[in-house]
């Protein structure tokens, strides 16, 4: 028999206790749980399964409610985390999950954090959760690189045009900026910020939504901003996130003369030696769909010799009420692809 509890964790906590589940991701951690509630509308919810008195999982939940008449939406990203030994009762957490927001008038949906294509270390498939239906909507694909490798095997693993690039861009005039620190991390942000202006991309991961989550970081934590200049001119710019043993690709910028360049692939390969050099275990490259992601950086993606990975999809739970099916309705809206 499983139990589960929605109580509030500090920061110390929530980490101490997610560190070492299965399934973590960058959306679980108690810094962007509280980054994403500080700019509103969600507020975050954390809630653990026990059984027999230990924990055997756990789960961060963004949730929306409705002004006055309560309710509203659930969203659990990449929930919930098990422990090793718990795998077969994943579906069982995410069933008592959804009974108890369901029991308090929400509608909930889910990306599990489960693989529906085999991978290294495989993770179970998902069984049918009582309770839940499909949505029909594909979930999170990427690609993780294996940063326990020899630099020189993972510079191997590139595709050959993707190496050509480097090579040419290593010979350019191109000056390196890394760093965790204040001046690095606002230069990335001026340089994303105009970006986005200037081609009307949208993303979740805003400026504010970035500032927000380096500001509840721990030192230890915090995310990795690497920039290349040519003379005094930012012509790219990444911003690397840490959680547990992986780094993640959160966010670049690219000017034309920076294309032209290769500081693209320079900054992405710098990127995956500094993450190996402050040891992280692997790289995710944030975002690898062939009907997702705009072609070009796909492809630019596709070159580095990633292992690529799918999420099983998504998933959703809701009471037959108006304002259930209201609910549910506007959020399917709001995610169509």
């Amino acid at each position: 028999m499983i139990r589960f509890d929605v109580k509030p964790f500090d920061r110390d906590e929530w980490t101490g206790l997610i560190t070492g589940l299965q399934g973590l991701s960058l959306l679980q951690t108690w810094e962007y749980g509280e980054a994403k509630a500080a700019g509103g509308p969600w507020r975050v919810e954390r809630g653990v399964f026990l059984s027999g008195g230990e924990i055997i999982g756990a789960v961060q939940a963004m949730v929306r409610p409705l002004p006055l008449v309560g309710g509203g939406l659930v969203w659990i990203n990449r929930g919930p985390l098990w422990r090793r030994d718990a795998e077969d009762r994943v579906g069982e957490m995410l069933r008592l999950a959804g009974e108890a927001w369901l029991a308090r008038r929400f509608y909930v949906r889910a990306q599990p954090p489960l693989l529906c294509v085999q991978a290294q270390p495989p993770l179970p498939s998902l069984s049918p959760v009582p309770g839940f239906q499909a949505t029909g909507r594909a979930g999170w694909a990427s690609a993780l690189i294996d940063l326990t490798l020899p630099e020189e095997t993972l510079r191997r693993q590139l595709g050959q045009k993707w190496r050509n690039v480097l090579n040419k861009a290593e010979r350019q005039p191109l000056t390196l900026r890394i760093g965790d620190d204040a001046p690095e991390f606002e230069a990335f942000l001026a340089a994303h910020g105009q970006f986005l202006d200037g081609r009307g991309f949208a993303t979740s991961l805003t400026p504010e939504l970035l500032r927000r989550l380096r500001e509840f970081c721990p030192r230890e934590h915090r995310p990795v901003s690497l920039l290349a200049s040519m003379g005094e001119d930012v012509v790219g710019s990444v911003l690397i996130g840490r959680y547990g043993d992986t780094a993640e690709y959160l966010s670049g910028n690219l000017s034309d003369e920076g294309r032209k360049a290769g500081a693209g692939q320079l900054l992405l390969w710098r990127a995956l030696c500094d993450a190996k050099a402050r040891g992280a275990v692997r790289f995710d490259l944030g975002g690898m769909d062939d009907a997702r992601t705009p072609p070009g950086i796909y492809r630019f993606k596709a070159e580095t010799g990633g292992a690529p990975y799918r999420l099983a999809e998504e998933i959703e739970a809701a009471r037959g009420d108006p304002l259930s099916r209201l609910v549910r309705w506007r959020a399917r809206r709001a995610l169509a692809d």
